[in-house]
């Protein structure tokens, strides 16, 4: 109940400040630059089984492009963004735009859209999948679109040994709302990361998935990331498997950030410095992650903490507010003018 309240006062808040032209108030007293974070562009077929949070059409994505330029914003990178605020300037006319995980519509059609609008972004990119491997959430959507969330949490609670957990994912709820808020849940905390990986692994095969198949038709390869990357988009790392960080020993760390670093600077031709978190919490990062970014010489890391970066926030611990296709267009205009961040300031947390 909560949850939903929140949504309607930021879709109220937002209507009446869009509607009435108060929204322009909060552009001139912005006190620091959005960073808008995004997935998925377009509805290509090897994406279906991905969820409608991840996506965002090209025709509403081009819609955000254009009002941006109407409106005197320029897109700048991540990176770039990181340099003037660690120099102290806040600039008040920039936006920027970032994609996670390195799908390959962020070439096939973000690309020509960037280019139509004279704008870039910042892509991060997940290695694993260019040499074979999906992550353990490719395998939970892929499953999940086909079975639905009751009947996959069956399947996996079948194959589990211990009776507390099987028992509770034998027995999610009948609303398929909550019963997938409470699998994805225990998947991501609850369950070791061996026997979830492992479990899901043999139930996607099962049901006749294919690792090499699925990785190479959804996600970006190395003659896709250069073109991005000389195209001036920037490209970031993401690790290598997309892994819970906190949850990994410091060898386990270095080997996924290290491991996605080594390998986009061999793409690309030259260093990659900003760094994505995988999921993106507080929770999900540790002082570890910290040390070890600063020592592999990443200049600054991305949250999904919303909020806007002015030049007392940590370069490590950038924020963003993510967007997607069910986001109206009237908060996200809040967002990049500051509107929602001025409701933050006073105690007030819309986003969701």
């Amino acid at each position: 109940m909560k949850h939903k309240l929140k949504l309607f006062a930021r879709w109220l808040v937002s209507r009446v400040l869009h509607l009435t032209g108060l929204r322009a108030l909060f552009r001139r007293s912005r006190s620091g630059v959005p960073v808008l974070m995004f997935h998925n562009v377009g509805h290509p077929a090897a994406t279906d089984y991905l969820p409608g949070h991840m996506k965002i059409s090209e025709a509403r994505f081009e819609r955000l492009l254009r009002f941006l330029k109407r409106a005197g914003y320029r897109t700048i990178t991540l990176g770039q963004m990181a340099a003037e605020l660690s120099e102290g300037r806040v600039p008040d006319d920039a936006v920027v735009l970032t994609f996670d995980d390195g799908y390959r519509d962020n070439h096939d059609l973000l690309l020509p859209l960037l280019q139509a609008y004279d704008a870039t972004a910042t892509v991060f990119v997940q290695t694993g999948p260019m040499a074979g491997r999906l992550n353990w959430l490719h395998h939970y959507f892929w499953v999940l679109d086909k079975e639905g969330p009751r009947r996959l949490g069956e399947l996996l609670g079948e194959r589990l040994e211990k009776p507390h957990l099987r028992d509770e994912l034998c027995g999610l709820p009948l609303d398929p709302v909550a019963a997938e808020y409470q699998l994805k849940r225990m998947l991501k905390y609850e369950l070791a990361a061996d026997d979830r990986d492992r479990i899901l692994a043999a139930v996607f095969a099962e049901l006749g998935g294919d690792d090499a198949a699925l990785a190479k038709a959804v996600y970006l390869g190395p003659d896709e990331c250069r073109a991005l990357d000389q195209a001036g988009v920037e490209i970031g790392a993401h690790t290598v498997n997309h892994l819970i960080l906190s949850s990994l020993d410091e060898a386990r760390q270095r080997k996924e950030i290290e491991g996605s670093l080594r390998v986009l600077e061999s793409w690309v031709g030259h260093e990659v410095t900003s760094f994505a978190y995988p999921y993106g919490r507080t929770w999900d990062y540790d002082q570890h992650t910290l040390q070890l970014l600063t020592e592999l010489g990443f200049r600054c890391a991305i949250t999904a903490m919303p909020g806007l970066n002015d030049a007392e926030t940590p370069a490590f611990e950038l924020r963003r507010i993510a967007m997607c296709d069910e986001t109206p267009l009237a908060e996200v205009l809040c967002e990049v003018d500051g509107a929602f961040d001025w409701f933050r300031r006073k105690g007030l947390e819309l986003t969701a």
